[in-house]
């Protein structure tokens, strides 16, 4: 029995580190700037396609990083190029405290985005191989982090607070970068652990990457736009329906706590659901988790919508992840992550800016967040149709693990 447990857990502690990457990639990054957007809106007048476009210059730079991430794998090694994708991520972090201007506040945001899209998919491709055939445990392991980045987001961001009682944007910022520092030296030592030889038997597939995963790379595109609209203006919407600090720390930290609980459940579902199923299962899910905060704002439905939202949403990335870890072999994992994460953050620059349009149009902010759940069913359609590979190479490794190569 001892033997048995330590081989189910084998690579725990990796996958544990690893999803620190997540935690300074997303939950800081992105999500965190829902809590800290009333305070910039308010002190810079912003109106909801200006304060969206923040969100898509990250989503912009995250998108180019997105697609330069296995090329500067490729070029500079794997491990180098993480480390340094998330010690500049920090350091974005902590630079977007500074700039007043508008214009210097899109290009910092930009950049941030760019540095944390190369680790986020370099950290998914080592950590797919952390746990030797359980990469849907340590894939959904992995995602969490973003959950533990929004915890803590909703617990260190209402403390920078000033003493006239308003929050301090700007010392949110600089907290956020400092904890992001420690995170990316335990991060980059975990990355160290996971390498994995090269496996010299794979195969590459006689279908291009983007062939294989069409339908996947749609779907993903879709989920980007449809759940990033309720994580960039609930808070706001929070604040109009009069709701204090407090339901936004219980909200915040519902849905990062709900992500965290729920990833060990996901992996093993996702383990076992075929192809696309499990990320069109999670797309229905994530967009039901948007309603109840919109059909009925009282504090028990936003309680049950930052719960069910918080179980699945990251859930997604972990469920399009699997797809590709299943259909590619090793040789292209790295650009099928890319080319997934590029198609997730194309949706995530559209989502914001369409979601904002919308509640400027009409003058609601409940109009632009219905967006949100008619993308994530489209999603859902369309994962559907992602079909299973036959040829030999790409068989296997849907019942082994994936060797990564690693050019340290």
């Amino acid at each position: 029995m001892p033997v048995h447990l330590t081989s189910r857990w084998q690579g725990l502690g990796a996958a544990l580190g690893l999803s620190l990457s997540p935690l300074v990639a997303l939950g800081f990054s992105r999500f965190a700037y829902a809590l800290l957007l009333p305070p910039m809106r308010d002190e810079f007048g912003w109106t909801f396609v200006e304060a969206g476009a923040l969100n898509t210059s990250n989503a912009i730079g995250y998108l180019a990083g997105a697609l330069l991430a296995a090329w500067c794998a490729a070029r500079f090694g794997k491990l180098r190029t993480f480390a340094w994708a998330l010690g500049a991520s920090a350091a974005a972090l902590m630079a977007t405290a500074w700039p007043s201007d508008f214009s210097a506040l899109l290009a910092i945001r930009a950049g941030g985005g760019f540095v944390t899209a190369i680790a986020f998919v370099l950290g998914t491709s080592l950590v797919s191989a952390t746990m030797p055939g359980r990469a849907a445990t340590a894939l959904s392991i992995y995602f969490a982090g973003s959950g533990l980045g929004i915890v803590l987001a909703g617990t260190l961001i209402p403390l920078a607070v000033s003493g006239g009682g308003a929050l301090d944007w700007r010392l949110a910022w600089l907290v956020m970068g400092a904890v992001s520092v420690l995170a990316s030296v335990v991060a980059w030592h975990c990355a160290r652990a996971s390498i994995r030889n090269p496996d010299k038997n794979a195969t590459a597939s006689s279908t291009p990457v983007w062939g294989t995963l069409a339908p996947s790379l749609l779907a993903n595109l879709f989920y980007g736009a449809g759940y990033v609209g309720y994580m960039t203006f609930m808070i706001a919407l929070l604040d109009r329906l009069g709701f204090g600090t407090p339901m936004k720390v219980v909200f915040f930290g519902l849905i990062g706590g709900a992500s965290i609980l729920a990833s060990f459940l996901w992996g093993r579902a996702l383990g076992h659901l075929k192809t696309g199923r499990g990320f069109a299962l999670v797309c229905v899910i994530v967009a039901a988790g948007t309603l109840p905060a919109l059909i009925w704002p009282t504090p028990l439905a936003i309680v049950a919508s930052a719960l069910l939202f918080g179980s699945s949403f990251m859930a997604g990335p972990a469920a399009v992840s699997v797809v590709a870890q299943r259909l590619l072999p090793g040789s292209t994992l790295t650009l099928g992550l890319a080319l997934l994460t590029a198609a997730f953050s194309l949706g995530q620059s559209l989502g914001p800016l369409l979601g904002g349009w919308i509640s400027d149009m009409t003058g609601s902010l409940a109009a632009g967040l219905w967006l949100g759940p008619a993308l994530l069913l489209m999603g859902a359609v369309v994962s559907l149709q992602q079909r299973p590979v036959n040829n030999s190479a790409n068989s296997a490794s849907q019942t082994a693990a994936p060797r990564i190569i690693t050019k340290a």
